[in-house]
């Protein structure tokens, strides 16, 4: 029809942008609209069959097929959600990815697990995550062309997401279960231990470092065997007296202290002494 029309006396049309991929078009409309929107087409396509396109591009994401699986490289990790899932509706998948703020040490990884989704040949689908250069070598955010990497099945059916963790901007809160020790090695308190100090002891060196402070005020299970329940959260301060048993960045520039009003036997964090469970 395209090469038939005399484009002297043919009225432009207009077509309608698809963000589902395409399938079922004419060959020459099909070319035209997947290079424009930044889609590959598979042969299958090209050869008039019913597949799907093999990779995608635009600013925010890029997917390639890599054998069973495809390869997704997010190139703007603080754009909307929204098009990330587009661009994987467009090779046929329905992957919502959540890119959420974390702490320096959870950059790349799994906030939160593969929920739903099912691989269609029955195997258990356990996504590889990172951070990745174009030659697949393990980098950090701060390299140039490094970029957040999600792997997934060729074969997914279903509905499936996750949360991966990215750099945050400063000042930024972390996403919950984003948040690393602050007292650890490369944590803001690093040299530092809170655990079994006072409110009154811990401020001071807190202050010096220039962290702002938030409290979690816990309660920990009868018996104290390890493990609390959260009572409430504060920015403003507790008692002095109150006991700290672990301090939490959950910013570049915030701690929150962990705290309970009275002296306990052990640790209720770690179920006795800290020294048992963290090696720094």
């Amino acid at each position: 029809m395209i090469t038939a029309e005399d484009p002297s006396t043919a009225a432009p049309r207009a077509r309608p942008a698809r963000r589902r991929g395409v399938r079922r078009l004419l060959l020459g409309v099909t070319v035209t609209a997947a290079l424009a929107a930044g889609v590959v087409i598979g042969p299958s396509v090209l050869g008039g069959g019913h597949g799907t396109a093999t990779s995608y591009a635009s600013s925010e994401i890029e997917i390639e097929r890599e054998g069973e699986e495809y390869l997704a490289r997010i190139k703007d990790p603080y754009a909307d959600h929204e098009k990330y899932h587009q661009a994987f509706l467009a090779l046929g998948l329905d992957v919502d990815v959540r890119i959420v703020p974390v702490a320096p040490t959870k950059v790349g990884q799994e906030v939160t697990g593969i929920e739903g989704g099912v691989r269609a040949s029955g195997k258990s689908w356990t996504s590889a995550s990172g951070m990745e250069d174009r030659e697949g070598k393990p980098c950090s955010a701060q390299q140039k062309n490094c970029y957040l990497v999600l792997r997934v099945p060729a074969d997914l059916t279903g509905k499936a997401s996750l949360r991966l963790g990215r750099q945050a901007k400063p000042g930024e809160r972390y996403d919950e279960g984003g948040q690393q020790a602050a007292t650890s090695k490369a944590g803001v308190l690093a040299g530092y231990r809170v655990d079994e100090k006072t409110v009154r002891e811990v401020l001071p060196e807190i202050t010096k470092r220039g962290l702002k402070i938030t409290y979690l005020i816990i309660e920990p299970y009868p018996g104290n065997p390890g493990g609390f329940t959260e009572v409430s959260e504060q920015s403003t301060p507790v008692g002095k007296d109150w006991v700290v048993w672990e301090a939490e960045q959950v910013a570049s520039d915030t701690v929150r202290l962990l705290v309970t009003d009275k002296r306990y036997d052990k640790n209720p964090v770690y179920g006795g002494p800290r020294d048992n469970v963290v090696t720094d």
